[in-house]
């Protein structure tokens, strides 16, 4: 084994088991997901067939590295996993975030940006509702983190209560897509400086745009503006944090694909300043003490699939079930938010602080480690026993991923408890149903 035959062994995977069409751009220092538009499930995909072909072992803590920047250092740490037969169980440091702007979910992103323009008010509360926000399973059992019957009314509702910003829907579902983006350009050209304009597109229908969730579709909110040019619009993803001109008729093509349906404007000058007690009873209709949605759904796909294991046809297909886990995962990010704007607030206590944000970080990862599992099972190359074995496997680590949450919630309510009472705030338990508008 040699990195030569590494990274022609990336080079035949890609080839002949993902059916990458870049390949015209392989080469030793060709960027994965720039170049070669590998996401962080086709990562794992390539590492398992890797791992399964050239008996390399692939640690968890492999699925957490960012310094497979290219193939060849992809290669390079392959040939030392070859050399020193590390244990799968192995587990390193993964790097960390900055915590500065940390971005996990593209609705609640696009209304945080005029928020944080305006230094009378904070946007770390209102991303209280992104932790444990709606997780759903499609009609075959695979998770969602998009539907056409989602909506953010949730959202909306606590955006105007907490900011006094009305976020108003001009998509009309109703109407056909050509109406749409007429009435999408209409508002372009008339509205102010203070409003911005969002709306959903297909990312990637956009694909020189970099981004690490190649999904296809991939619908995903982004900010519109004219410019000088008449072909050219300025686009803003804050989500990704970018923006720059895009041409228009590529974004007309992306808001046009039939995968996406959705629209809001709003307008910065009227927000005013927030209230503690209103952030207070928005912290308790978003905390869930007594359950972790995400896992329990991750669990329900995973508890279907084990019973029907037997079926070798059910089993293949838990793996493309668990596809999405990763874009759902960084939600979990937004419990840094939430120690963050109360601790800001009675007192800042930073190794603790990062701490949780390490536990936070374990929490992301370890979804990771699922996935992988999951997809292991699915390759259809493993005896009942190994199946046994890694199923065993994924029930310990959803157990866990409960326990680390529970007490990631635990303490947050414990600091909450603590700002709540510097400000004399009332404080009720939320009744069970109160999310039930974003449920």
């Amino acid at each position: 084994m040699n990195k030569d035959k590494i990274i022609a062994a990336i080079r035949q995977v890609l080839q002949q088991e993902l059916q990458c069409q870049y390949l015209d751009r392989f080469s030793a220092s060709a960027r994965l997901n720039e170049d070669l538009y590998l996401d962080s499930v086709l990562l794992m995909q390539l590492l398992l067939h890797l791992e399964l072909s050239l008996g390399v072992p692939v640690p968890d803590s492999a699925l957490n590295k960012e310094d497979f920047a290219t193939v060849d250092s992809l290669a390079q740490f392959l040939l030392r996993q070859s050399a020193e037969t590390m244990p799968s169980g192995t587990d390193s440091a993964a790097p960390q975030e900055e915590f500065e702007d940390i971005k996990v979910h593209c609705f609640v992103s696009c209304l945080c940006e005029i928020i944080k323009a305006d230094e009378r008010v904070d946007h770390r509360p209102f991303y209280f509702g992104v932790w444990d926000a709606e997780v759903l399973i499609d009609e075959q059992c695979r998770l969602a983190y998009h539907a056409p019957t989602l909506n953010h009314d949730f959202f909306r509702t606590w955006f105007q209560r907490i900011y006094g910003v009305a976020v108003n829907p001009w998509y009309r579902p109703d109407l056909s897509k050509t109406q749409n983006l007429e009435i999408m350009q209409s508002l372009l050209r008339q509205k102010s400086a203070t409003q911005q304009l969002m709306v959903m597109l297909d990312m990637y229908l956009l694909p020189e745009r970099e981004n690490k969730f190649n999904q296809n579709p991939f619908p995903h909110y982004v900010m519109l503006a004219e410019t000088d040019d008449p072909l050219q619009w300025f686009m803003y993803d804050p989500d990704f944090r970018w923006e720059g001109v895009q041409a228009k008729q590529q974004v007309l093509q992306a808001v046009a694909s039939e995968a996406v349906a959705g629209g809001y404007i709003f307008d910065s000058k009227q927000i005013k300043p927030a209230h503690n007690q209103v952030i207070a009873d928005y912290f308790l209709a978003c905390i869930r003490r007594d359950t972790n949605p995400m896992t329990d759904r991750v669990r329900q796909i995973v508890k279907r699939h084990e019973a029907q294991a037997t079926d070798g046809p059910a089993l293949s297909h838990l793996g493309t079930a668990l596809q999405q886990l990763p874009v759902l995962a960084i939600r979990k990010y937004a419990y840094e938010h939430g120690f963050a704007f109360f601790w800001l607030d009675i007192g800042f206590p930073e190794p603790e602080f990062e701490f949780w944000c390490e536990v936070i970080e374990d929490l992301v990862s370890s979804y990771k480690k699922i996935q992988y599992r999951a997809m292991k099972l699915a390759s259809g190359q493993l005896s009942v026993t190994q199946q046994a074995q890694l199923f065993a496997e994924i029930h310990q680590l959803l157990n866990e991923q409960d326990d680390r949450e529970f007490r990631i919630k635990t303490r947050l309510w414990e600091v909450f408890e603590q700002w709540r009472l510097k400000h004399q705030l009332s404080s009720v338990e939320p009744l069970a149903d109160a999310r039930e508008v974003n449920l």
